[in-house]
């Protein structure tokens, strides 16, 4: 019986290009240690900051070539705790290379990860060490109406990340029905800065608000998210009522799409 425990694996999968788990893990990687989830769906990474910020990542059963999920309990999912910077370090090992090659597997609670990656036949396998996950904070934005939903794209807000004031701790979101529409306002030694986009703005391919909504963020907190704008094509912004915000970044890879999501609670008034 023992031994049909070893045996039994709750993950197999193959990636025939390691760049798709690279570059999408790279947008969430703020912090060394991500909760990784394992279901039907996909790979599920998560990290945290502080209890107030989140990014997320579903890298998709689709994009993979082989995918074969067995559950290892009655629960939907398997979930670890892992070194992020650690995967990070072992899917780059042969660099950015188009022909490398990325074969995932996981025994089950307690075991460690196991890549074997491949390029032009020469295989380089690493196991990183897995541990009891933890309880991320519950930062969830359909707990409130959300009475706005702003589509944009992704190069105009990261170019306005890039320019907003380091020297301002908070960064204020301003989304109405009226203008000034979409406004971004930083609060620095040198003064206040204001950035404003009309909703028929070219970079604004859908607007929608039924409100008007104002709630601070500290910027060191959403900073971070500048590497998932600099690979997404479009950004969907939206704020519930009580002020949590959720930035969804569209990235395009190869025949597939996937959704990069920061949530971020608001700061204390």
């Amino acid at each position: 019986q023992q031994q049909q425990q070893q045996q039994h694996c709750v993950l197999q999968a193959r990636l025939n290009d390691v760049k798709i788990m690279f570059q999408l893990l790279k947008t969430i990687s703020f912090t060394t240690e991500s909760i990784c989830s394992i279901s039907e769906s996909g790979l599920r990474f998560a990290c945290e900051q502080s209890k107030c910020v989140q990014g997320r990542v579903l890298l998709h059963s689709n994009l993979f070539s082989e995918y074969n999920y067995e559950a290892e309990t009655e629960a939907d999912c398997s979930e670890f705790k892992i070194n992020i910077s650690t995967l990070l370090e072992c899917l780059s090992i042969f660099g950015q290379g188009d022909l490398v090659a990325l074969r995932l597997s996981y025994n089950g609670y307690g075991s460690p990860l196991k890549l074997l990656l491949e390029e032009g036949g020469v295989i380089t396998d690493c196991t990183i060490r897995t541990q009891e996950q933890e309880e991320l904070a519950d930062i969830d934005i359909n707990t409130s109406t959300i009475p706005s939903n702003i589509i944009m794209q992704s190069d105009w807000l990261a170019d306005v990340f890039s320019e907003l004031d380091v020297s301002s701790d908070i960064v204020e979101f301003y989304i109405c029905p009226d203008a000034p529409y979409f406004q971004l306002s930083t609060f620095g030694v040198g003064g206040s800065s204001v950035i404003e986009c009309p909703k028929n703005s070219d970079v604004i391919s859908s607007f929608k608000c039924s409100k008007p909504l104002k709630f601070k963020y500290r910027l060191k907190l959403l900073k971070p998210s500048e590497k998932a704008l600099s690979l997404s094509a479009q950004v969907s912004v939206r704020i519930n009522e009580v002020g949590i915000l959720s930035m969804q970044f569209l990235v395009a890879m190869g025949d597939h799409s996937v959704f990069v999501e920061y949530l971020c609670l608001p700061q204390a008034t």
